[in-house]
């Protein structure tokens, strides 16, 4: 039975990417050795399926409207710039999300529900951010740069929809396939 790798995430608008591009461009510079993240591929994950059976798109398809019903649309802060697992040692380089209450519930309703119809629930908690860029070595002077920009804002992000994608793997990079969508509200 044929797999694929997946994600539900919720797109960015164009405004922002192109924020968070600006901030990348800033960002290469400083720290050479970080694998940044195309603009294209650019969007806030809510759940990641590396080995998807292709009959479970419907399944999660029908979990995203019945959780999209349940929601109303909301905006979430886009603020500061952290890493995984720290500054000191940066592995993933992301911007951060504030005012995100009504994020995490929803994240909660879309793990309980596809908990449901047979999807184990995540092992680590959700901890909402962009991913911009990912290091596989050490970054000298990471944690210096990074704080110059811990506060910054860079705008808003609306969380009126979320896409089930299809991740393809390609020699330059990852190409995202949009497979299912449901509007919140």
């Amino acid at each position: 039975m044929p797999s694929l790798r997946a994600f539900l995430a919720v797109p960015l608008p164009a405004e922002l990417v192109r924020q968070a591009q600006e901030l990348c461009r800033h960002l290469q510079a400083k720290l050479p050795g970080v694998r940044w993240v195309r603009p294209e591929a650019m969007h806030l994950t809510l759940r990641f399926f590396p080995d998807l059976p292709e009959e479970s798109l419907e399944k999660i398809g029908e979990v995203m409207l019945s959780v999209g019903r349940l929601h109303s649309p909301f905006q979430v802060t886009v603020t500061g710039v952290g890493a995984f697992p720290s500054p000191a040692r940066p592995r993933v380089i992301w911007l951060g999300i504030t005012d995100c209450q009504p994020l995490l519930e929803l994240y909660s309703t879309l793990d309980q529900s596809l908990e449901r119809v047979g999807f184990p629930g995540e092992d680590r908690s959700f901890s909402p951010h962009l991913t911009l860029g990912r290091s596989r070595g050490p970054l000298p002077g990471a944690r210096t740069v990074l704080e110059r920009y811990h506060e910054r804002a860079y705008g808003t992000l609306e969380v009126e929809r979320l896409v089930l994608f299809e991740s393809r793997l390609q020699p330059s990079g990852a190409l995202h396939l949009p497979r299912k969508t449901a509007l919140l509200g």
